[in-house]
């Protein structure tokens, strides 16, 4: 996710501005968050696969199913799918042209509803799931960004965030499924290789060598995705990085 900077697209900010304006900032940021949760949740996940939405301008437009840029990219060099991963694409595409005839198949035997009941509403919650707990890891309000000039593999793996899903989950069956996915994310970025069982003794060394950089947030999800979708509109830089601008909004959005 590479998020929109001020100064090459205003529009989202605006839009937002617009909204407190017209319905006090209170109620504006719940519309503009209702939306942004929708567009994330439910249109962020086909977006990206098919026009690589929040994927930023360096690699262009994008398709997951058609190896080459649809426009122009930034770095031309920076190929979403380079040398013989394109082949690869084409190869998926006949896996999914399979599973889409299924579909259709099912579809006319049985009924759009039945499909929709047993295959697209779960499809959906998966897409939505895998969005939110993603989004969260890698997002807050008070989390920069960085050019890459100033990032670097440390950097990034530090401004990831750990999450609890014990007050969404009393009974611990998110964690079990999941493999403490949320609470252990931050040693998945110091070194992908870490096995999941190996997560929490390496999720804790982290804390107890680099107490002052490890960030971890217990509030609970549905209030972190809330501020999140309030907060996390546009960056603008400042110094060495950017940040979220919310200029006179931090207290609405905390709320």
């Amino acid at each position: 996710h590479v998020p929109e900077t001020f100064d090459d697209n205003e529009s989202t900010y605006q839009r937002r501005e617009w909204l407190v304006e017209k319905y006090g900032q209170e109620r504006g940021l719940q519309i503009f968050a209702g939306i942004q949760g929708f567009l994330h949740l439910v249109v962020g996940w086909p977006g990206y696969l098919l026009i690589g939405a929040t994927g930023g301008p360096d690699r262009g437009m994008t398709n997951h199913f058609y190896p080459s840029p649809l426009t122009e990219p930034k770095r031309p060099n920076k190929q979403l799918f380079p040398g013989n991963w394109r082949e690869k694409v084409y190869q998926s595409d006949i896996g999914i042209a399979a599973v889409v005839g299924g579909l259709v198949t099912w579809a006319a035997c049985h009924g759009v509803g039945e499909v929709m009941a047993l295959y697209g509403g779960p499809y959906l919650v998966i897409n939505a799931w895998l969005v939110l707990y993603t989004w969260l890891q890698h997002t807050d309000t008070d989390v920069p960004h960085f050019t890459d000039d100033d990032h670097n593999f440390v950097k990034g793996a530090l401004h990831t965030i750990d999450r609890p899903y014990d007050k969404l989950d009393p009974l611990g069956a998110i964690d079990f499924l999941h493999h403490k996915i949320g609470s252990t994310h931050v040693a998945h970025h110091y070194d992908s290789s870490i096995p999941h069982y190996k997560a929490q003794v390496a999720t804790d060394a982290i804390k107890e060598n680099f107490p002052e950089f490890y960030l971890y947030d217990p509030t609970p999800i549905p209030a972190a995705f809330w501020r999140v979708c309030k907060g996390c509109c546009v960056v603008e830089k400042r110094g060495d990085k950017f940040v979220w601008k919310n200029n006179g909004l931090e207290d609405a959005i905390t709320k």
